[in-house]
């Protein structure tokens, strides 16, 4: 789940890590209250000048005109409002920060986040952050200080101390970093964190250091653990989601039978589709797009969901306009029974208002294939559905160029017809 750059300071606070004062708006009071143009006027006047940063989940929000400076009272009016007319994939933004400009000295960059070959967390921290570190780590690489923690042992104050000297602090600012590094490293574990990226840590004028921003993913398994997060209702930006995007989310929320759209990304292509999860999924829509076919969203399925679950990923994925086909893709299953699991995307595919007449190739096996393979030649038969199946002994990335050529004929076949 990711925060809201607010909410991960939230944390960060709770974790005695030093953030800009700042206030929250939100588009409907701002317009709507005047007592919270008030209260925005006097945060103004105690903290000016201020940054206004739109709450989106989106790289280079500042390269982007989402972060932008206000000096005076009407300016800063001036940019909320131009703020709010202003859309980030197709949604309009909603939610702002405002917070007092830290004067800059230095910026640094630190991330904490779960190195899956070591399985511990790991920490990377540069003297040289900000906007371009993306392009800065690829041409000085060996600024960039890794370092693995142990997770039963933890962060020993020793290692946050060797990690400032490697990066190249003396002892005027050594221990402040060090500290620094071992508040943030608390605040990622303690709070179930998946990530925790802090771009940049300001170090001011007068040596003090603060959060500039906050990328952080939480472990939602891990929410009901946590107080601080008793009062969120959603904790997760959902600006950046469209409507089948939130609505796929919802399919597996309080039902933990499997997965099933959690993972859901509309995209700008014609072909849907519904991969069964892992690694092989991602392999066959790199295979997909070689071979010139276009994704129109990416969803998966995994751990033997029931087919009420299945029934209702399959109509929020079909559902996207403009299908040219529906490509179902997936290794063989072990443990997931691919009878159930294909017949809820059967009882998906019959619910739908208007019946697709695009091709849909299938390719999967696993328990109950044979029987899953007979329920839909039958279907097809009877609702003239145009389905092509493939067990294991089709290569998935052939299934995969079976797919496109079957939807290039389609789109071929209504040029020619008209309709």
């Amino acid at each position: 789940m990711r925060l809201l750059e607010h909410k991960g300071k939230e944390l960060l606070k709770f974790s005695g890590i030093k953030v800009p004062p700042g206030i929250v708006t939100d588009n409907k009071s701002y317009i709507n209250l005047s007592y919270h143009k008030e209260r925005f006027r006097e945060f103004f006047f105690e903290n000016k000048p201020v940054i206004i940063k739109a709450q989106v989940i989106s790289g280079k929000r500042k390269k982007s005109g989402l972060i932008v400076e206000a000096l005076d009272y009407e300016s800063a009016l001036t940019a909320i409002d131009s703020m709010y007319k202003k859309q980030v994939n197709g949604s309009f933004i909603d939610t702002l920060l405002v917070e007092k400009k830290i004067e800059v000295k230095e910026e640094y960059f630190l991330s904490i986040s779960y190195d899956t070959n070591t399985r511990k967390p790991m920490i990377i921290f540069s003297k040289k952050g900000g906007i371009d570190v993306e392009d800065h780590s690829k041409q000085n690489s060996s600024e960039f200080i890794t370092t693995h923690v142990s997770p039963s042992e933890g962060l020993y104050d020793h290692v946050c101390r060797d990690i400032a000297k490697a990066a190249g602090f003396t002892k005027n600012n050594l221990l402040q970093v060090a500290s620094f590094i071992k508040k943030a490293y608390d605040c990622f574990w303690n709070y179930d964190c998946k990530s925790l990226e802090i771009n940049p840590v300001i170090l001011t004028p007068d040596n003090v250091l603060y959060a500039g921003d906050a990328k952080i993913i939480i472990d939602e398994n891990a929410l009901s653990r946590h107080d601080v997060f008793s009062h969120i209702v959603d904790a997760e930006d959902k600006s950046f989601l469209n409507e089948r995007e939130i609505e796929a989310r919802k399919i597996d929320a309080n039902d933990h039978r499997g997965v099933a759209g959690k993972t859901y990304i509309d995209l700008d292509g014609d072909i849907a589709v519904l991969a069964s999860g892992g690694g092989a999924s991602l392999t066959c829509m790199d295979a997909l797009i070689e071979a010139g076919g276009k994704p129109a969203n990416y969803t998966e399925y995994s751990g033997n969901p029931p087919r009420e679950k299945v029934k209702k990923l399959t109509e929020i994925t079909l559902s996207k306009p403009g299908l040219n086909g529906c490509l179902i893709i997936g290794g063989r299953a072990n443990f997931t029974d691919v009878f159930e699991t294909l017949s809820g995307f059967a009882e998906g595919l019959e619910s739908l208002k208007n019946k697709p007449d695009y091709p849909i190739v299938i390719r999967r096996a696993g328990p109950n294939s044979k029987q899953a393979f007979d329920m839909l030649k039958k279907l097809s038969v009877e609702k003239n559905y145009d389905i092509t199946l493939y067990g294991e002994e089709m290569p998935m990335t052939a299934a995969v160029r079976v797919m496109v050529e079957k939807s290039n004929a389609y789109k071929e076949s209504i040029a020619v017809n008209g309709s």
